[in-house]
């Protein structure tokens, strides 16, 4: 859909992504690239508080970590499309191996740390997309 000045309407909305990511460094590298982007951000350090803030606030998107302490990525993917079914999802990791169980990865495309900003960006727009 476009508006009358040829401008994209799905490109005009401002989504808003819910990152997870234990690592203080890394996610504040992301929400800057993220915001840069034009993207709203809500971001939990943890699991539980992804959790709690998908039941606050309106989510587009969710970019999560696969290893942290508590609930795993996957298992938070899995969590939070119970709590919002049109939820898509994105997750990163830095190991390489691929999960044996198919069914995790039945909610989103793992990424690979390390990962460009633009990249990232292209993901997540794609995802969006969808």
């Amino acid at each position: 859909m476009e508006t009358s000045g040829g401008e994209d309407v799905a490109q005009s909305r401002r989504f808003t992504v819910l990152f997870v990511e234990d690592d203080r460094e890394v996610r504040e590298t992301v929400v800057a690239i993220l915001r840069v982007h034009g993207f709203d951000v809500l971001v939990a350090e943890d699991g539980y508080e992804a959790i709690r803030l998908l039941v606050e606030f309106p989510v587009d998107l969710m970019f999560t970590d696969v290893v942290m302490p508590g609930l795993s990525g996957f298992e938070l993917g899995e969590q939070a499309k119970l709590i919002r079914p049109d939820l898509r999802i994105l997750y990163i990791t830095g190991y390489s191996e691929r999960p044996q169980d198919r069914r995790k990865l039945r909610y989103g495309k793992v990424l690979q740390k390390p990962i460009r900003a633009t990249e990232l960006t292209q993901e997540i727009r794609m995802a969006l997309a969808s």
